[in-house]
């Protein structure tokens, strides 16, 4: 990139809207936050940068991760979807599979479908499993389907045929007719949007890609007109769920495709500081206003699945394996019975939690750390929240009413410890549960309230050291700026291993290619200097989960896919089958244009020795103990401290317990080896 140019990641949350500008000629990311509107995320959007002293015709990209996607479902406030399907499999969307996500509850009420009954209409239309064209589509078909309704009347459709992944030809026909009737109504086309097998995920898919589409079509317009006003002249990119960027055009086609956007621009970063600093294996921690995601890098690769969910629906898109709980700052600490429990309940950014001095009224996480002195009463949370501890200490007090014996700091603690302890279960979910022990990594902690609880989290799951990043409560968006352009395609193609030989997919793998190329072409981007990334998803005959195999090459040799096959499997599930046959079912690439990377060690002091900036008692396990507190920028590199200590900085707050030991490494990261509690 060339001189005096800089790059701007603006990363939305539900409490706080993170701002990354980075100067690349001097090296240097000025960061800052502003409070999330969830009536309008754009107005957050232009106050970041605002807030950044932002000139856009300075910019050379724009890359934004926005939960616009993800609140409309998860809300119930997506649009008014009709679907279009083969002739008597209307109620696959309704069906669904016979599982039960709670195997035991007699009172289990099952999901609303996706679409409501009268809005799915059935046409004569036959594609077999093998990709041949039973009954071909006819315009005759699709209008008396639909002669009892207005195409326009509905917000979009989604069109979702049998078997339309193995060929797409009758979907995109019906398609093109729809259009015709709908306008300008937006359409998803399963073939398009995931094609492939599984057919209730696939209709789950696409519906749920339908009923984001116009309210990302409005979303981005909108966005996309406040940088034009500004001065922008630069295509708008959005991060998407795999953990890459992709235009705004590309992301109104697949909305779907951002239903992860935050939580993996974070994961991005993570992955950037970690390589940097010569770690291969971490576990991500992010926690914010709302709730903490996790994840999973493992000698420097970042996981990835195709079996994501939303509010209870099966998305099919490729997706960072990330594992969300509800524990974060604004999680509400409440009784059950006689049993306190903290979330998945939010205070959010409005009211947000007591202390904030907003309305909100229930002792939230964000409370209780200030309660136990562990964030600063007397400064402005993120430079934008005045923090009141008399409203935190009357929220946490009506918990008195169940717990009379407690006192404040008792109940305080606890609030702490049970979101301690909901995190710790997250992370073992992506580790222990997958055959990972995580006393082999590495914590990343990150948000604006991971590093205040790394190393009581660390210590709960017996690992060693933690590593906190240069602005911390901003490494999404952080994320966003070292995040390459990519796009993701698939293509079943169910065979034995034993029964292939390697030109089979090879051929299969010049066809993605191809479809790559193709799509950044459409948008104006080389496609000459394309990397690709190459997997299969393979599983013993008669299972119906896979695993996803890395290919080095676009000529595998299937004997040995099925040979890491098996060990793979033997990782997973700690058994494997070697005597049975194997099966491939597909096949993906990943289509990236890579960026330069970040070079953020110039902001890291060199010279000089660290000197607290005061002291505060600060409550460890019921214990009041006298803390210096440090200012990150003050800290140069090569500083080492014993604990226990606070590091403040813009956007969040590191505790350094009694026990803990802190370095500060060349790149300016926190390193802190954590102690006994």
């Amino acid at each position: 990139m060339a001189a005096n140019t800089f790059s701007v990641g603006v990363d939305v949350g539900g409490t706080f809207t993170d701002v990354v500008l980075f100067d690349h000629a001097e090296r240097r990311a000025i960061v800052a936050k502003v409070p999330s509107d969830p009536s309008n995320q754009s107005i957050a959007f232009m106050n970041a940068l605002t807030k950044v002293g932002t000139k856009l015709n300075d910019v050379q990209r724009v890359l934004h991760g926005t939960t616009v996607a993800t609140n409309a479902i998860l809300e119930g406030k997506g649009s008014r979807v009709a679907l279009l399907t083969t002739e008597g499999f209307r109620d696959i969307i309704e069906i669904g599979r016979g599982e039960r996500s709670k195997l035991y509850d007699l009172k289990l009420i099952k999901l609303p479908p996706l679409v409501p009954r009268p809005a799915r209409f059935e046409v004569p239309e036959r594609t077999q499993a093998d990709g041949t064209i039973g009954r071909a589509i006819d315009a005759d078909g699709v209008r008396a389907a639909l002669k009892a309704v207005d195409p326009t009347s509905f917000d979009a459709w989604a069109v979702c045929f049998l078997h339309a992944y193995a060929n797409p030809a009758n979907e995109q026909a019906a398609g093109a007719l729809l259009a015709e009737l709908a306008g300008d109504t937006p359409i998803s086309i399963s073939s398009a949007v995931t094609p492939e097998y599984r057919e209730y995920e696939r209709f789950s898919t696409t519906v749920l890609n339908a009923a984001v589409a116009p309210v990302m079509n409005r979303y981005l317009g909108a966005v996309e007109d406040r940088l034009d006003d500004g001065g922008y002249r630069h295509p708008l990119l959005v991060m998407h769920s795999s953990g890459g960027v992709m235009t705004a055009r590309a992301a109104r086609q697949l909305p779907a495709a951002t239903i992860l956007s935050g939580p993996a621009g974070g994961v991005a970063g993570a992955r950037a500081i970690a390589r940097d600093a010569g770690i291969g294996n971490i576990i991500t921690c992010d926690m914010g206003g709302t709730s903490t995601d996790v994840a999973l890098i493992k000698d420097g690769e970042i996981r990835h699945t195709t079996e994501g969910r939303i509010a209870g629906y099966p998305t099919r898109i490729p997706q960072v394996d990330i594992v969300t709980v509800g524990a974060g700052g604004g999680s509400i600490a409440s009784v059950t019975g006689e049993t306190l429990r903290v979330g998945p309940e939010s205070a959010g950014a409005r009211p947000g939690p007591a202390c904030y001095g907003h309305g909100g009224v229930e002792p939230t996480v964000t409370d209780a750390n200030l309660l136990l002195n562990r964030l600063n009463g007397d400064d402005q949370l993120s430079g934008e929240i005045a923090l009141h501890p008399d409203r935190a200490e009357t929220a946490v007090d009506r918990l008195k009413d169940v717990f009379p014996d407690l006192d404040t700091i008792d109940l305080a603690e606890g609030i702490v410890h049970l979101a301690t302890v909901k995190m710790a279960g997250t992370i073992r979910e992506v580790s222990v549960y997958r055959g990972h022990d995580p006393r082999d990594f590495v914590l990343l902690a990150y948000g604006g309230a991971g590093p205040m609880f790394a190393s009581e989290l660390a210590s709960e799951l017996g690992m060693a050291s933690v590593l906190i990043p240069p602005h911390p409560g901003n490494l999404s968006a952080l994320g966003l700026l070292v995040s390459p352009l990519k796009r993701d395609f698939v293509r079943t193609l169910v065979r034995r291993l034993d029964a292939m030989d390697s030109s089979e997919l090879a051929d299969a793998y010049r066809d993605l290619q191809t479809d790559c190329e193709r799509e950044f072409e459409a948008d104006q981007l080389p496609s000459q200097d394309l990397e690709y990334e190459r997997s299969v998803d393979v599983r013993y005959i008669g299972q119906s989960s896979t695993l996803n195999l890395k290919c080095e090459t676009d000529h595998p040799d299937p004997v040995a896919l099925s040979a890491e096959f098996h060990s793979a499997h033997e990782i997973a599930f700690s058994h494997a089958a070697a005597d049975e046959p194997v099966e491939l079912v597909n096949v993906r690439v990943s289509a990236i244009l890579p960026v330069d990377p970040l070079d953020i060690s110039a902001e890291a002091p060199t010279d000089g020795s660290a000197s607290p900036s005061g002291t505060r008692p600060v409550t460890f396990r019921s214990k009041l103990v006298d803390c210096p507190v440090y200012a990150r920028d003050a800290l140069p590199v090569g500083t080492e401290l014993d604990g226990p200590l606070i590091v403040e900085e813009t956007g969040s707050t590191s505790i350094v317990w009694p026990s803990d030991k802190l370095r500060v490494d060349e790149w300016g990261n926190l390193r802190v080896e954590v102690g006994e509690k």
